[in-house]
């Protein structure tokens, strides 16, 4: 099918299809015109099951142009799982249609935070989080002129911990908007046809990839394909890894690794740097060691940012949680570009941003259950890996590759993987937690009002069109008695309404139980209770919503000794908090509580890592996680008129943002002064920011981390 006939059918104006027809597409993939021929022009709702890299999001950028094309005050929002995928359409979309005159606009901040200039994007782009916000905020010009929305990777529908806010998502802007354009995007769906039938939609599915993707197992020097194909690969390394990666660099191809862990990922790097390295070109060289000096910062450098600078001279890199988001951004940009040869990630890179490559090598087929020990990953997790293979304008083929131990093991993974279909998308919304924070929610923004309208919202969900016969009174009703009895919601007549307690539980966006727990803590605290700072942070980490560490022999005698120290700090104990009866829990709790000690007392980055054995991106992640938490805490205590706690709660939080004791914290009030900078500052006698009025630009720009341009900068601010 030819692209520019379709857009000048579809009435396209000229410069719509330059810019359309830029990249070189003149004819259609299959896929797309299935779709086109599936009515996506004409205002067809759809779900698309189709492979990485077949054109499914041309699809969505047809169907939304169309409709800003049809009408100028049409509004699209293009939903991404992810902060990292949604931060990448923007500046995909925003490079090819800011020039056409259509603004993009993005949507992943602060929760709590709803920004009124969003409405001005014709094109919006937001994750399933910030929206439900917003919903939550009654931000009805998100509604107003809706014409089509986008969710992009519908299959996260499945994840028990974003599945079910996509779900009540989709489900209330249906209810909102029963005439908008849903188009439903993913790779990996195996029952696109239930998901079709829930949304009211066409499904197209189909197999076909711009780039043949082969898959094979292999073992003993062989790679044997699906078709039967063999292929031995003759590389002089010593681990099979090592062969696949550089039979693929020879071949002028990248490949990505997948591994089951962290300590993986950073192992086989290492490993692969000095045979990576023997094919970098000389211009390679320099270039690798900018960015390696990038990744690990003279001032705040860990042991894993070393270890990550180290691979990156060799042309290598690895990729996981515990690096930083910028760390992270640097890595997957170098690699775009081919500088980059191999990345070691664990799986979850593979659903995050479009990474592809020529190869993509699943080593590690199992992980660790703590209930069954080692198990195979899910058939979809694999299939994710795969869709990586391939790199469009670069490569003919791609390839995913399994590792065998054995003959057996080879079949085995034919079996469970290659030969095998994806797991079909399940509603996770049963969750008895869950329907806590989505029915407060509907309740605050007043979309249901009683068990009646609760029951017909839940009966439009997919939870309801997947198990037709599943009964949900005794769930919602323990749900509804559970909020009006802790005061979350009162009632009048059979109406019930949410309090001021309950509506600021929904707008923070947290778990009610975590709202609750957090108001006993602080009732106690007002009440007389001796508090402190480690008393609020354990009160924070004891919540559903904190981010906690996991618990192993590594600093158990330290962890005890730091417990024995602060019980007599806490707040609540194990009546107020009954998680806290599960000793684990209750270690990992304080375990965590520590760590944020640590910081807040400016312990060094890489001291806090090894003692933790973590990566600054879980710092990053934890510190984010309890900021967030005493920002909900100082509201509760507004709610509640605990005016002490809330200034106390303030400061606690901006120690807890820049990592700093309580000395320096009217420092970092300073723009460009963080928890480093602050220290040098008050070395040198500026203990306060007015103390810079003392000096001069030239001085002050001769200390060691501030230099001319900050000197003159912070001699303005004061």
């Amino acid at each position: 099918m030819n692209f520019i006939d379709v857009l000048n059918k579809y009435n396209f104006p000229q410069k719509f299809i330059t810019a359309l027809t830029a990249s070189g597409i003149t004819t259609l993939h299959p896929p797309q015109e299935m779709s086109i021929k599936a009515g996506l022009l004409d205002g067809k709702s759809m779900v698309l099951s189709v492979p990485t890299a077949s054109g499914k999001t041309l699809m969505a950028e047809l169907a939304m142009l169309n409709a800003i094309i049809k009408n100028p005050a049409a509004r699209c929002l293009y939903i991404a799982p992810l902060k990292a995928l949604a931060a990448e359409k923007y500046r995909e979309f925003s490079a090819k249609y800011e020039t056409l005159g259509i603004k993009v606009g993005i949507a992943i901040g602060d929760h709590d935070s709803p920004n009124q200039s969003l409405k001005d994007f014709p094109i919006l782009i937001a994750t399933a989080e910030k929206v439900d916000s917003l919903l939550r905020s009654r931000s009805e010009w998100l509604i107003q002129n809706l014409t089509v929305l986008v969710l992009d990777e519908i299959h996260t529908m499945n994840d028990p911990s974003r599945g079910p806010t996509l779900e009540v998502l989709a489900t209330r802007m249906r209810i909102l908007n029963p005439e908008m354009h849903i188009l439903g995007l993913s790779a990996t769906i195996a029952n696109v046809k239930e998901l079709a039938g829930w949304l009211q939609a066409e499904p197209v599915e189909s197999k076909w990839r711009a780039i043949p993707l082969y898959e094979g197992v292999f073992y003993n020097d062989r790679l044997t394909y699906e078709s039967g194909n063999v292929r031995i690969i003759n590389e002089d390394a010593p681990d099979d890894v090592q062969k696949l990666v550089m039979d693929t660099l020879r071949g002028k191809g990248q490949a990505l690794v997948f591994v089951n862990s962290r300590r993986s990922t950073q192992a086989v790097a290492r490993e692969l740097g000095p045979w990576v390295e023997e094919l970098l070109t000389p211009e390679d060289r320099p270039r690798l060691a900018r960015i390696a000096k990038e990744a690990a910062p003279a001032l705040s450098s860990t042991k894993v940012c070393k270890k990550l600078a180290e691979a990156l001279v060799h042309g290598v890199a690895f990729h996981h949680a515990g690096l930083t988001p910028a760390q992270r951004e640097l890595v997957e940009e170098n690699f775009k570009t081919g500088l980059i040869k191999t990345i070691c990630s664990t799986p979850t890179l593979a659903a995050g941003v479009n990474l592809p490559a020529r190869r993509a090598i699943v080593r590690d087929a199992k992980r660790y259950s703590a209930s069954a020990g080692q198990v195979f990953i899910p058939a979809s997790e694999y299939k994710q890996c795969a869709g990586r293979a391939g790199r469009p304008q670069y490569d003919e083929y791609g390839e995913a590759v399994l590792i065998a131990k054995s003959l057996a093991d080879q079949n085995a993974l034919f079996e469970r993987f290659i030969l095998a279909s994806p797991e079909p998308v399940e509603s996770k919304l049963a969750d008895e937690s869950e329907l806590r924070k989505h029915i407060l929610a509907s309740i605050a923004a007043g979309y249901v009002n009683d068990v009646n309208s609760t029951f017909e919202f839940l009966d439009k969900t997919f939870l309801a069109y997947q198990h037709k016969n599943l009964d949900l009174i005794s769930l919602v009703s323990t749900v509804f008695d559970f909020l009006h009895k802790e005061q979350f919601i009162d009632k009048s007549g059979f109406r019930y309404f949410a309090t001021a307690f309950g509506n600021r539980t929904s707008r923070l966006y947290i778990d009610p139980i975590s709202a609750l727990v957090i108001k006993k803590g602080l009732a106690k605290a007002a009440a007389g209770k001796s508090f402190s700072g480690i008393g609020l942070l354990h009160l924070i980490a004891s919540t559903p919503d904190s981010e906690m560490l996991s618990v192993g022999k590594k600093g158990q005698d330290e962890l005890e000794n730091f417990i024995m120290q602060v019980e007599d700090e806490l707040i609540v104990n194990r009546d107020d908090v009954a998680e806290l009866n599960d000793y684990y829990t209750s270690l990992a709790v304080l375990k965590t509580v520590w760590l944020l000690c640590r910081w807040i007392e400016e312990e060094p980055e890489e001291d806090i890592c090894e003692r933790f054995d973590i990566g600054p991106g879980d710092i990053f992640r934890h510190t984010e996680s309890a900021q967030w938490l005493l920002y909900s805490a100082q509201s509760i205590a507004e709610v509640f008129q605990f005016k002490q706690l809330t200034f106390f709660l303030q400061d606690l939080r901006n120690r807890v943002r820049y990592g700093i004791k309580e000395e320096l914290l009217d420092l970092t009030r300073l723009k460009g002064i963080g928890r480093a900078r602050a220290r040098i500052l008050f070395g040198h006698g500026f203990k306060r920011s007015a103390d810079l009025k003392t000096t001069t630009e030239d001085s002050l720009g001769r200390i060691r981390g501030i230099g001319p341009a900050l000197a003159k900068d912070l001699l303005k601010q004061v």
